[in-house]
């Protein structure tokens, strides 16, 4: 069967579609440098927001009375399921964040360097870092999601 030829308007037709056409380049190093500094960002500001709400869920200090000899007796301290109290404040003080960028992840991290600190989260249910960490993740996310500009 012999091969119908395309008319002149047809022909036409795919002629103005030709020079219609449209062209794009993806700058690829361009665009993943501008995503990894946007998402380094990001990081570091939740991180730092993440740091700053353990520490406010750690400042509420003990409640220290007067013992029957004159000493000094704390009476309030925090119980199971309850976020630390602070009596001397040094875990609120080396509470601590840090960010960091290996192999194009960006990574933070919230913790202390104190053993009490470890206690305190995975033995004593005075957990604090995760705790906190469960009830801002919704602010967390919207740190870090949307859309990159």
């Amino acid at each position: 069967m012999a091969a119908k030829a395309s008319s002149a308007v047809v022909l036409a037709a795919r002629a103005r579609r030709a020079g219609a056409s449209v062209r794009f380049q993806w700058k690829d190093k361009e665009v993943t440098s501008k995503i990894r500094m946007t998402m380094g960002q990001r990081v570091s500001t939740a991180t730092a927001y993440l740091l700053t709400q353990v520490k406010r869920n750690i400042s509420e200090a003990v409640t220290v009375g007067k013992g029957p000899r004159g000493g000094r007796v704390v009476t309030d301290r925090s119980v199971p399921g309850e976020f630390p109290h602070a009596e001397y404040a040094q875990l609120l003080r080396t509470t601590f964040s840090d960010v960091r960028e290996e192999r194009g992840v960006t990574e933070g991290y919230v913790g202390t360097p104190l053993d009490y600190g470890l206690i305190l989260e995975t033995r004593m249910d005075r957990s604090f870092l995760v705790r906190t960490l469960n009830e801002e993740r919704e602010a967390i996310e919207s740190i870090l999601n949307g859309p990159i500009k």
